[in-house]
């Protein structure tokens, strides 16, 4: 069993692959830059936005770059401002210092139609991650062409706090899809966010590993579980029931699995409320998936596992160890779910 190639995803990289996954009709480019020495006492020049927000480029393709035209200042530096910014606002609750951000985020999409709520989860993450820690934000009102008339329908913010800025531009998508994203791109970006939300400490989160395998065991068999469980060679460290070892891996039928996985996603998104001020006194029961991204996350995790190694034949044994997932949320010891198609293996290792 191989590993998926190692790749180190930042937030603002993961939210832009899965907006174009998950909101496929709008394009989000994000940039990252210094910030000016100097503090913004009044709204800088289109010339001072366009050098140090990254302009011109901004979306990909012949026609994707932007020439700003107007700029507005909006003051949002909140003393108060907690670490958890991105996570508020993905629940539809931004901090003081996001209001803004979300405010233009969520209203621009809503302009274009319906917002799905999986879609209102993550644009409300990327408008908190965008704003946290900032002292101002700018709205920027551009051109295709130096001189040319607003883009009205496009949305342009750029955030800064002492030393980086960050920019948000958002467009309505070409009418021809984006490039299939690979699989362990996608499963990247997805552990990336969800890291972000299972914190066990300040300095410490929940890692997800996921490796890819081959196997040649005929599953076309009576017992499907008996003879993967004889036929497999295992990565050289996962092996499966071996009766009196806790370090197992150990067969799940279908609804014992659907059932591990509820409750594993139960657990999750518990665990992310705990981990922020904003639900400290608040223990009601929130629908799922709802507004909870982590949920959303999660499953789109666990789909992807499934398409890569079932294909089109829809085949799937599961075996497990320590599932559903809970100590290990709280950084206590492991679990894995090893998932098993036609050809295929995808084995998934969670630990704190």
């Amino acid at each position: 069993m191989t590993a998926a190639e190692p790749r180190r995803v930042g937030p603002f990289e993961a939210v832009e692959c899965l907006f174009g996954l998950w909101l496929p009709e709008w394009r989000l480019a994000l940039h990252g830059g210094e910030a000016p020495e100097e503090e913004w006492t009044s709204a800088p020049s289109p010339a001072e936005v366009t050098e140090f927000g990254a302009f011109p480029e901004t979306f990909d393709g012949p026609d994707g770059q932007r020439h700003p035209l107007v700029v507005d200042l909006f003051d949002i530096d909140d003393p108060d401002e907690t670490s958890d910014s991105p996570q508020c606002a993905s629940w539809g609750m931004p901090t003081e210092g996001a209001e803004q951000a979300y405010e233009f985020v969520i209203g621009a999409l809503e302009s274009g139609g319906s917002l799905s709520r999986r879609g209102r989860a993550l644009a409300g993450y990327a408008a908190g991650y965008l704003a946290a820690d900032a002292t101002d934000l700018l709205r920027i009102a551009v051109a295709a062409e130096p001189g040319g008339p607003v883009l009205d329908d496009e949305l342009h913010l750029l955030a800064r706090d002492w030393n980086t800025t960050r920019r948000l531009s958002l467009t309505s998508a070409p009418a021809v899809p984006d490039a299939p994203v690979e699989a362990e791109y996608r499963i990247a970006c997805v552990t990336a966010l969800l890291g972000d939300f299972l914190r066990i400490n300040n300095t410490d989160e929940v890692t997800f590993e996921v490796s890819f395998g081959a196997h040649e065991v005929d599953l076309d068999v009576p017992d499907p579980h008996d003879a993967f469980r004889a036929g497999w060679t295992g990565d050289g460290h996962w092996l499966i029931a071996e009766e009196g070892d806790d370090d197992v891996l150990w067969p799940l039928d279908p609804a014992s699995l659907r059932a591990a996985l509820i409750d594993s996603e139960r657990n999750m998104v518990q665990a992310a409320r705990a981990a922020s001020v904003l639900w400290e006194f608040d223990d009601t029961t929130p629908e799922i998936p709802g507004d909870e991204l982590v949920s959303w996350l999660a499953r789109d995790l666990y789909r992807t596992l499934v398409t890569e190694v079932t294909g089109a034949s829809g085949t799937l044994l599961a075996f497990a160890k320590k599932l559903p997932l809970d100590e290990v949320l709280s950084g206590e010891g492991d679990s894995c779910l090893l998932l098993v198609g036609p050809e295929r293996t995808a084995l998934i290792y969670v630990s704190g």
